[in-house]
């Protein structure tokens, strides 16, 4: 094993847990020095053969730092590893004896499962697209990330809500007719929703 710091022979396993996971990296003697306080009784192992070693908060920071990826790129990771996972290049799907999405590459299984890459993965098979809306989502026939009711739906709501602001505002001023007809006009568009 080579020194993970500087390359030369390592002579120390490292092996640090840092929320749950373990992460093994290896030292040579000089890095070891420069990372951890040795003491004479240090050089001599307990009787379970392993040595102890007084650790430089600071300077393991940096060096956990150096080798155990943080949550983010971990994070990335899993995301870059779900994404390669799932669409590949169009010349790989080409050898395959499924159809893929000439855009993004996913996989027909893929679109089965109700894993649908971009909005061209729903124009590669409309019978098996419609299948799948129809299973998962209730539509026959993908109508954009926000369909027309819920869009309608969605203005309403922020109309009444707009309305309940100005409500509150006529109350907050005493201007007690404007408040009721703010009020009717809420009650309307609430029960065109429940409609």
């Amino acid at each position: 094993m080579k020194c993970e710091r500087c390359g030369k022979d390592a002579s120390v396993s490292v092996k640090a847990i840092v929320n749950g996971y373990e992460h093994d990296f290896y030292l040579c003697n000089d890095c070891l020095k420069k990372y951890t306080d040795m003491s004479e009784e240090n050089g001599i192992p307990n009787e379970e053969g392993f040595h102890k070693i007084n650790l430089n908060n600071k300077k393991l920071e940096s060096l956990i730092q150096k080798f155990v990826p943080s949550l983010d790129d971990m994070i990335d990771g899993y995301y870059e590893y779900k994404y390669n996972q799932n669409n590949h290049p169009y010349s790989y799907m080409e050898g395959l004896n499924q159809k893929a999405c000439p855009n993004c590459g996913n996989l027909e299984s893929n679109i089965r499962n109700g894993i649908f890459g971009c909005k061209e993965c729903y124009k590669l098979s409309d019978n098996l697209s419609r299948k799948v809306l129809k299973t998962y989502n209730n539509y026959d026939k993908y109508t954009g990330k926000f369909p027309k009711k819920d869009r309608e739906f969605k203005q309403v709501a922020l109309e009444i809500k707009k309305l309940q602001e100005k409500l509150d505002l006529s109350i907050a001023t005493e201007d007690y007719e404007q408040a009721a007809d703010l009020k009717e006009q809420i009650d309307d568009l609430n029960m065109k929703v429940k409609n």
